[in-house]
């Protein structure tokens, strides 16, 4: 008799215990919060508050945004690292936050690598290089030849130092023998007004912002960053295509969901189901369209493949040209 309430005893406790399949299992149960790691009313907030919203009917959830901005993103990125590992805190950030930082700063509040479970490549946008009507150039050909001539005083705008366009601004103007003059702003608008004021020669910016300039005749697109031509811009040709073949040129911002390292993999499943779900969605895609973004949508597999990948090109370059840690 004895023995047979102690076995009934000790079932009791284990049903009682939350076993961890069945805790995952009923995630969530609370609203889960994105850590947005760039200032409200950018693309990576507008990912954010899009997927967020179809991603809070999916899982009967409420999706708060939170956005904290400063050191190009190593703000949040440290804020969600130090986060509880239980799918309730992810963050939606740029490549440049998860690689660049890594060589433009000597002190991280987190290591991408080993801080973060990658979730989903959601979006990118390619960079174009863009030169301002004052130049007078009509295509990469053109910008060949003037920066050959001697005494040319060219210089390039990009969004920040250390930025994938700064690296490809160095790129260039190292490939070309340009000694071009670097013109870093906070971020790419106030590129693109320098761009239009004719302050800097060429700018890069994202192809979703140059579209409008460039279908207005405003600046002349000389070529685009990536493996492929944008839908964006279709008829500008890539830098591979204009004989540029450093690998560099090949790579473009993108925009993820990242969530803290040990996060349980059922919990980490059932997100990127969820996001990925909702990238998927028509109305989702259209919308991501008319900003100018391109669909990824990635695996977490194919998330990691890739991020490796740029990982080795981009921070090899940032050694090469000299780019110190801050």
């Amino acid at each position: 008799m004895r023995r047979t309430f102690l076995a009934l005893s000790l079932a009791t406790v284990l049903a009682a215990l939350p076993l961890p399949g069945l805790a995952q299992g009923t995630f969530p149960t609370k609203p889960i919060r994105i850590v947005v790691t760039a200032q409200a009313g950018g693309a990576s907030d507008f990912v954010a508050r899009l997927i967020g919203e179809h991603v809070a009917k999916s899982l009967g959830q409420a999706v708060v945004v939170d956005n904290r901005a400063g050191a190009n993103g190593a703000v949040g990125l440290g804020e969600v690292a130090r986060a509880a590992p239980d799918g309730y805190t992810i963050a939606v950030t740029l490549g440049d936050s998860l690689i660049n930082n890594v060589a433009l700063y000597k002190s991280l509040p987190y290591d991408p690598q080993r801080d973060f479970v990658f979730l989903t490549q959601v979006v990118r946008s390619p960079a174009i290089l863009s030169a301002n009507l004052e130049l007078g150039v009509k295509n990469m050909d053109d910008f060949r030849k003037l920066a050959a001539k001697p005494g040319q005083q060219l210089s390039y705008g990009t969004w920040g130092p250390g930025g994938l366009g700064h690296l490809a601004g160095e790129a260039l103007n190292r490939k070309l023998d340009a000694h071009m003059v670097h013109v870093p702003q906070r971020g790419e608008a106030p590129v693109m007004a320098d761009l239009l004021s004719n302050t800097v020669s060429v700018g890069l910016t994202s192809a979703g912002l140059a579209r409008q300039h460039v279908q207005a005749g405003k600046v002349v697109p000389l070529a685009i960053m990536g493996r492929e031509r944008s839908p964006v811009l279709p008829q500008v040709p890539t830098m591979r295509e204009l004989g540029f073949d450093d690998p560099l040129f090949e790579a473009a911002v993108w925009i993820a969901f990242v969530a803290p390292a040990k996060t349980p993999p059922a919990v980490v499943e059932r997100l990127t189901t969820a996001l990925r779900a909702a990238a998927a969605m028509p109305d989702v895609q259209a919308k991501m369209a008319e900003r100018g973004l391109e669909m990824l949508n990635t695996t977490p597999e194919q998330f990691g493949a890739s991020y490796r990948r740029d990982f080795e090109v981009i921070t090899r370059r940032m050694q090469e040209f000299g780019i110190e840690a801050q």
